[in-house]
């Protein structure tokens, strides 16, 4: 019977095959699109969770207040690791990871790394096992692991182990590490992972200060219990540790140390400020289930407008097999297995699609890589086996009971006419298209967002500004005086850390009030070199080194926020030091998206630059950076000159986010298509039930535009219903997103031409699904479909 039920399914797919090709490929984007987001999710729901003692590993973070409002951050105090290891005996073991920043040297190539150090007891906690090597070479201080990525870019293929590689850190320090073993490849799901792995005791040969200082932070300090449940008894002990931590350091005191664990994270661990393991953020997670719900809820609303439509020429058949003597239940069967036939075969297009389209374009916009091999995952079976039963039922259930519960006396006589009640088609179409109008108005509104971040002001000329990275404090001298050499130049100036490449968070005080703020470490005439614009007061003065280690520069959001009327000459204290407030600059573009935040700039030696930047004439950058790179080779020729134009230091970011806001277009061309292709086939469907009723109209005098009006006036209200619809519910959506990510706040004001542009677009697209229908009916001869009455 099967059998059977399978061989007259395959007939009727081949037998209709423009209709069955919609079908197919309407439901296989949607497959696809679900299996991407299930991987994606799996990702990220199991992050970190393939260490075997995850569950009993815990992250140790502090909590300080910010303006009334608790923060959480991922670092802690450097002796913290061995006063926990010693006090208290539920502790099996405990250990510290730093990373720091550094080039690595083998012959001629230089690359830029960053370098983790980790207590000998790394491997025996963590589940990174080694192909190749000793895990416990972290107890040499001599000694590194390579990740096998990194193993592969340095020795191609060879093998890595026995290897030198020198590497020269941000303190001026260089040191021989040799490469004494190899990790497996990660998981895809690693929060964290390494290139090179040094041993924590590396840090005391290459000159690391404040190892022991409890106002030093490290980048991760992780707990590993005899039995997670003594989790609570730590957490109740910790006050001593925070005594030690705010003693330590004043301006930064911390409320409370806690703990995270790393196979179980708490749901707000994507707030923690620097946690060394990701955390996934629920809107992150919520997008991409949506969107995967959403395209499968528009390919099932499609077939099943299809599939009725299709269903009017087969109601002869239905009839026939009903007289003599076929069961309702018989026929359901037999829609079902042709339905579930249909979405095998979309289920293996679907498979394709994400494995050569989908997968990688995900992975060309995420950090986290997500693998589409079916080898190896078993849950990924499960829910392909799970996505074909809910595909097979629930686009096919509702046409094969309907379709089967018709009667041969009705058939037969012509009483029984699809289209009689439109109601839930027509709403399954409305709901089609509010969800395609809300993808196609996200869309619009993610590139009418980068658009309107690319065009703020940057509060300076970056396009006036050259900047060489440095390697060593002793460079910013020789090619200071080689730029001043040249015709174009305007200024010359260092800094620490650089507007819109490297910024830092701290916290400062402002009588017993505590605030956090951007920071920047910079040199006299590093605002001259720029463009910025001075508001009030003055600069650094380069003749008063000594006081200006005192004083501070702000910007106008520093001011605002504190309401002061005259910031001149107001103190502030950060890091147990008090500074004057000697200027204010306008507010100038800190990050990509154009939001604005309270800034102060400190006065930094010249022996902590690791930046030059050069203002030049207009229009003459090249040259610049040609006479910069010629003067480089010259001074540095073992070095590779790196710099950038600042104008263009906001690229990566703009390119990460039209990477994101590309495949939202398309996923919005995908759902606009599909509900496009159910309009078609409803009003495919419509027209033909209609087509003598026009007629008729034609012969008694209707116009082709009244013509036109009528077909259509149920399409145009349901559009109408479903742009209103949409435009609310994603206005509402977007300002609540803007308002809880950071980054955004204050920075859209988008007003609502991305709406308009969106909703023309999908109306228009509606148009010519099925304009060519229309206009065909109504410039069709009367006599065509009257004569055979």
């Amino acid at each position: 019977m099967l059998q059977n039920y399978f061989k007259l399914a395959l007939r009727n797919l081949l037998a209709n095959k423009l209709v069955s090709g919609i079908n197919i490929f309407g439901l296989s984007i949607a497959i696809g699109c679900c299996i991407t987001a299930f991987l994606f999710l799996q990702n990220y729901w199991t992050i970190d969770r393939f260490h075997l003692n995850g569950g009993q590993i815990f992250i140790v973070e502090y909590v300080t207040e910010n303006n009334e409002a608790e923060e959480a951050w991922g670092t802690a105090p450097m002796p913290l690791a061995e006063a926990l290891a010693t006090d208290f005996p539920q502790v099996e073991r405990v250990v510290r990871v730093e990373v720091l920043g550094g080039k690595a040297y083998l012959g001629d190539r230089v690359f830029e790394e960053a370098v983790y150090f980790a207590d000998p007891g790394f491997f025996d906690m963590f589940t990174f096992p080694l192909a190749s090597g000793d895990p416990g070479a972290l107890s040499e201080p001599d000694a590194i692991i390579l990740s096998t990525e990194a193993a592969e870019k340095y020795f191609k293929g060879e093998d890595a182990l026995g290897k030198e590689l020198t590497i020269a850190f941000v303190n001026q320090v260089r040191k021989v590490f040799t490469v004494k073993g190899v990790a497996e490849p990660f998981p895809h799901n690693a929060g964290f992972r390494f290139d090179i792995l040094a041993g924590f005791n590396s840090l005391k040969a290459i000159g690391t200060e404040g190892l022991t200082d409890w106002a030093t932070h490290t980048w991760g300090t992780f707990v590993q219990l005899h039995r997670p449940e003594d989790i609570g008894y730590l957490q109740k002990n910790m006050e001593p540790y925070v005594a030690l931590q705010n003693a330590a350091n004043e301006d930064m005191k911390v409320k409370r140390f806690q703990f995270d664990n790393l196979r179980h994270p708490n749901p707000e661990a994507y707030k923690v400020y620097q946690r060394p393991a990701e955390a996934a953020h629920p809107l992150l997670t919520l997008m991409f289930s949506l969107m995967a719900l959403l395209m499968m809820a528009l390919s099932c609303f499609n077939y099943i407008n299809i599939s009725l439509g299709l269903a009017g020429k087969r109601l002869k058949e239905i009839g026939l097999r009903k007289a003599i003597g076929g069961r309702k239940m018989q026929l359901v069967w037999q829609f079902l297995s042709e339905n579930i036939l249909l979405c095998f075969l979309a289920l293996a297009l679907g498979v394709v699609l994400t494995q050569v389209a989908f997968a990688p374009l995900l992975n060309s916009i995420m950090v986290m890589q997500i693998s589409p091999s079916l080898n190896d995952n078993l849950w990924l079976w499960v829910f392909l086996a799970g996505l074909l039963a809910f595909t097979g039922v629930a686009s096919g259930a509702y046409p094969a009971f309907y379709v089967s519960s018709f009667e041969p006396v009705a058939i037969f006589r012509g009483r029984q006419q699809l289209g009689e009640k439109k109601g839930l088609t027509q709403l399954l179409l409305a709901l089609q298209f509010v969800l395609a109008f809300s993808t196609v108005i996200i869309g619009m509104v993610l590139i009418t967002a980068g658009r309107y971040w690319q065009g703020q002001p940057w509060g300076y000329q970056p396009e006036q500004a050259l900047v060489v990275r440095l390697d060593e404090a002793g460079q910013y001298a020789k090619l200071k005086n080689a730029a001043e050499h040249m015709p174009f130049t305007l200024g010359v100036a260092g800094a620490a850390t650089h507007i819109g490449e490297s910024v830092l968070r701290t916290s400062v005080f402002i009588g017993n009030e505590q605030y956090e703020v951007m920071h920047y470490d910079v040199g006299a005439g590093y605002f001259e070199a720029l463009g910025l614009r001075l508001m009030a007061g003055r600069f650094f003065d380069p003749l008063r080194q000594e006081e200006n280690k005192r004083e501070v520069v702000v910007n106008e959001t520093f001011v605002k926020e504190r309401q002061w009327k005259d910031a001149i000459g107001q103190e502030i204290r950060s890091e147990g030091k008090a500074y004057t407030v000697v200027g204010v600059v306008e507010d100038f573009k800190i990050m990509g998206s154009g939001a604005t935040r309270p800034v102060i700039f400190n006065h930094a030696d010249e022996k902590a630059f690791a930046y030059l930047a050069i203002r030049h004439e207009p229009g003459v950058g090249k040259q610049v950076e040609t006479g910069m790179e010629t003067a480089w080779k010259r001074l540095y020729p073992e070095l590779p000159f790196n710099y950038f134009h600042q104008d263009a230091v906001f690229d990566s970011f703009y390119e990460s986010y039209g990477s994101v806001s590309t495949a939202f277009s398309y996923l919005a061309g995908l759902a606009l298509l599909i509900a496009c292709m159910g309009l078609f086939g409803l009003a495919s469907q419509n027209y033909a039930s209609r087509l003598k009723e026009i007629s008729i109209r034609k012969v008694l005098g209707a116009s082709t535009r009244n013509i036109i009006l009528l077909v259509n006036r149920g399409f145009l209200l349901m559009l109408g219903a479903a742009c209103l619809i949409a435009t609310t519910l994603c206005y509402l959506g977007i300002q609540l997103l803007v308002n809880s990510v950071d980054e955004f706040t204050g920075a859209m004001n988008l007003g609502f031409t991305p709406y308009l542009l969106a909703n023309l677009l999908a109306f228009f697209a509606a148009a010519l699904a099925v304009g060519g229908q229309t206009y065909q009916l109504a410039k069709a001869a009367p006599a065509d479909s009257l004569r055979v009455e």
